[in-house]
């Protein structure tokens, strides 16, 4: 049980934080709207991380079922994993906005490369850390992780290297359709 207090304690920690980086990015750009030219696809994004870091945190309450069998190897993966997680909702929305008009499509298409790339490294690491996990505990999942494997990493990686509009606006809406349904499917 104290190995399960000190993992929830520092997780928690972490994904407050995420979720404070979010909510004052947004709070900003709300606050200097004037300035901001919005477009959909960061802001829907960003609400892509919020479902996430939601999910990820309610999903902390399995662990405790697991975590006599976790070890220092899983605890620091999972940790890597978080601070992949806070660059990426870091970067998600602009902290800054200008003396200048800030156009949140423009933002969104200057940072794509780094904001993907770190999508990826997490996604990847998710699934490294899921498969371990379920392998070891014989979960019949394993099927699913196999598919995310091979479909996540390719949509990222995609994002990542493509600037086309409609590449984006078409994988961004099926990530987050994808999100909602493991949601509600849980």
């Amino acid at each position: 049980m104290l190995k399960y207090n000190i993992v929830i304690t520092l997780f928690t920690i972490v994904y407050g934080l995420m979720l404070t980086d979010l909510f004052l990015s947004f709070h900003k750009l709300i606050r200097y709207r004037k300035k901001v030219k919005w477009h959909w696809l960061p802001l829907l994004t960003a609400w892509y991380l919020f479902l996430i870091i939601l999910k990820n945190w309610w999903d902390l309450s399995s662990l405790q079922n697991s975590v006599d069998s976790m070890n220092i190897y899983f605890f620091i993966a999972y940790g890597h994993l978080l601070f992949l997680t806070f660059l990426l909702v870091s970067t998600a929305l602009p902290d800054i906005i200008e003396k200048s008009e800030l156009d949140l499509k423009s933002y969104y298409f200057r940072n794509h490369r780094y904001f993907w790339g770190l999508m990826s490294s997490v996604v990847v690491l998710s699934i490294v850390i899921n498969f371990i996990k379920r392998f070891h505990e014989l979960d019949t999942s394993v099927i699913f992780i196999l598919l995310a494997v091979i479909i996540l990493p390719i949509l990222t990686i995609t994002l990542a290297i493509t600037k086309r509009y409609r590449v984006h606006s078409t994988i961004i809406i099926i990530l987050v359709i994808g999100v909602v349904f493991e949601i509600i499917n849980r």
